[in-house]
Formats: structure tokens, sequence, C-alpha cells
């Protein structure tokens, strides 16, 4: 007894004709009556008719009728492909999967000539299943967001505390079987959004969703020798010295940068932290040094006057040994060199210390400086006071 594919519907082969002894380990196919096998035939024969006229919906019960009869698996097959017509792609997938079960099943495990091509039919049916589905594009302001859906199936995740599955960042577009999902949006310094999403049974829905700000407490205060320089937070001026109040800063890293023209430039990298109020100090220096003052133009005469005492000093005694030496004038000579070495010394010493007093001194302008006490450079951090009420 052997069974054969419908040629003018199903290009499916049916089970192989079995062998006249079945090994024990293979299972053997259920045996059915030639009665049987002829009325499901007759039946599975209205059923391409069917098909053919287009009456899918009809084709598919007569072919479930003849394989209730029969058990042939190209009736499984030509189901699956009546559902392909009416767009039912799911349901087609699962008629070709137990299609190719039921082959192997009859057949010793062993699978029918088009296995591949039905793979193939089935992962075209996977992607064309999911086209068909309702189209859903969610976008958000600013873009960039990640979108989770903590629901599958059109069930509500328990409490909505299960952010779900990340299907990707915004604006995203993708096709979602119809139900209720909880979705979350999420973007950095941004206050999470968690909405219900309603897909339709068909068509396409589109959402457009505004972010909100997080509001943070985080503040920057900045302190600077200088007056009128620009306060520039990550490439942007947002303030001028002396500044008493509080930037409000969202947390996170930024770069701090204080300039004035004559000064160099002051940088600070520094990190926010949330309900903590960062103080920057930071001290310009004059991009020159300071001019040559009364302190130079005094100390540089002194040193050269003194020098000259000093070799006066031992002129005298060089010529005091030659031509005094034991006469009452030695001693006169003696000493108008230690008044030379004397004195000369003390005006080296004095033109030396205002000159390195000259050298040394701040080239700041008294009028550029902050009043109140001088402070060093660094960084500090302190809790920010509670925020006052409102009525």
């Amino acid at each position: 007894m052997s069974w054969t594919a419908p040629a003018s519907f199903a290009q499916t082969p049916d089970a192989a004709k079995p062998a006249e002894t079945t090994p024990v380990a293979e299972p053997v196919k259920p045996a059915v009556d030639a009665a049987a096998l002829e009325a499901g035939e007759k039946i599975a024969e209205e059923g391409r008719e069917a098909y053919r006229s287009g009456r899918y919906a009809d084709a598919i019960a007569l072919f479930e009728k003849a394989f209730a009869l029969s058990s042939k698996p190209a009736y499984l097959y030509n189901i699956a492909r009546a559902k392909e017509k009416m767009a039912d792609y799911d349901t087609a997938t699962k008629y070709l999967d137990k299609y190719l079960d039921a082959y192997k099943r009859q057949n010793g495990g062993a699978d029918p000539q088009n296995a591949a091509d039905v793979k193939n039919l089935i992962r075209d049916f996977k992607q064309r299943a999911f086209e068909a589905l309702p189209e859903v594009t969610i976008n958000s302001v600013p873009p960039g967001a990640q979108v989770y859906l903590g629901a599958t199936d059109g069930l509500m995740s328990e409490g909505g505390n299960d952010k779900g599955a990340l299907i990707g960042s915004t604006p995203v577009t993708t096709h979602m079987k119809p139900g209720t999902y909880q979705m979350t949006v999420q973007l950095i310094n941004h206050v999470d959004h968690r909405a219900e999403l309603q897909v339709p049974q068909s068509g396409k829905l589109s959402l457009a969703i505004a972010m909100k700000i997080k509001q943070t407490r985080s503040g920057l205060a900045i302190w600077c020798n200088i007056q009128g320089a620009q306060v520039a937070v990550d490439g942007k001026v947002v303030a001028v010295t002396p500044y008493n109040g509080v930037l409000p800063m969202q947390p996170g890293a930024h770069q701090v940068t204080l300039t004035r023209v004559g000064y160099r430039t002051a940088d600070q990298q520094v990190t926010l932290s949330e309900d903590k109020l960062t103080t920057v100090r930071l001290n310009l220096k004059p991009s020159s040094g300071p001019p040559a003052s009364w302190r130079s133009f005094t100390g540089w005469p002194l040193m050269i006057l003194g020098g000259l005492a000093i070799g006066g000093g031992y002129v005298a005694k060089t010529f005091a040994d030659q031509e005094y030496a034991g006469s009452p004038l030695f001693l006169q000579r003696e000493k108008l060199q230690n008044y030379g070495y004397y004195s000369g010394g003390a005006a080296v010493g004095l033109g030396l210390g205002l000159i390195i007093w000259d050298w040394t001194r701040s080239g700041t302008n008294s009028d550029d400086l902050v009043p109140g006490p001088y402070l060093d450079d660094g960084v500090e951090e302190k809790a920010l006071p509670p925020p006052e009420s409102t009525p």
C-alpha cells in the first residue's frame, strides 16, 4: 500500500511505502484501511478544488477532515499553504512543523525530500508573521533613550517592577503583537518614563515622549583671587568673578576654566555629586613677570658702589703693606680698609636684597584682587542645605 501526493496542489511527497518487514526499533505507521484512505483522498481532492477556487477556509476544513481519516502528512502541508494565503503565518508555521514531525514518525525518523525547502519556508513565514504585526514607532525628546518592554503576549508584569527586554534606543521602530505592555523609557539625567503601551490589532502606532529633566540639587561655587575673570563650565561662560552664588549643575564630571586678559588661564576638572555643594578655588597668575621698580633701580647702584668700596679697601690694605708697614700711617690705611669692607659689604647685601625682592614680588595689580583673605587652590565638597519650603 503506497500513498502519493496530490500533484495538482501540494508538491510535498507523502510517506514512503513501508517495507515488508519493519524493524522493531522503528516506529510503525498506524494501520489505515483502504476505505479510509480512499475516503480521505476524495475529501482531499475537494479541498484542492476549494483551494484553487480561493475558498481557503473551506480547503483547510476539508484537509483537516482528510487527515483525520488517513493521517497523510501531505494534508498538513496543504493546510499550511492555505493558511499562508489567508496571511495567517503563525498558524502556517505550526502546520509545517506538524508536517515534518508526522513524516518522521511514519518513516522511521527520516526527513522528507523537501525538508530543506520546508525549513526555508518556515523561516520565511516567521519573518512575514513578524512584519504582519502592527508597526510601533517610539520616539523621545531628546532622542537616544532606551526603551524596555516589561510584558509579552499582552500580559502586564507584576507590580510593573520589571523593566523587561530592551528593544532599542529612540527613535525605534518594531512590530509587536496586539496587547498591553508595560513600557519603561530611560535617558541619562532624565526621569524614567513609565506607561502602559496599548498595541492595536492592526495598523501603525507612533508615540512621541517628552522626557523630563531630572531635578537635582548639585551645586557649584567658584572662588578666584582676581576680579573680572570669566568662569566657563564645559566651555560655556556662566559667571564673572567675584561670584557669590551657587551654579545649579547636573551631577558628573565638569571642566571649570577661569580666564582674564593679562593672566594665565586656570583649569580644574571636578566631579559633582548629587545633593552636594562643590566649591572650586583657583588663583590666577600674571601672564608675564612684574616690571622693574625702584627696588631694582636702587639695588643695582648699591651693589656697584659696594663692590667699589670693597675693592677700595683691598687696594688701601695692599698699598699700606707696601709703603707704610710699621709706620703711623699704616693704622690709618688699615681703618680705611675696614671701612671699605664693611660699607661695601653692607651696600652689596642691601642692593642684592632689593633686586631679589623686585624679582620675586607678585605682578598682580592690587586693584584686580578680590577683597578678603587669600585662599589656596583646591576643591571642597559639603552637603547642600535643605531646600526652602514654598507655601
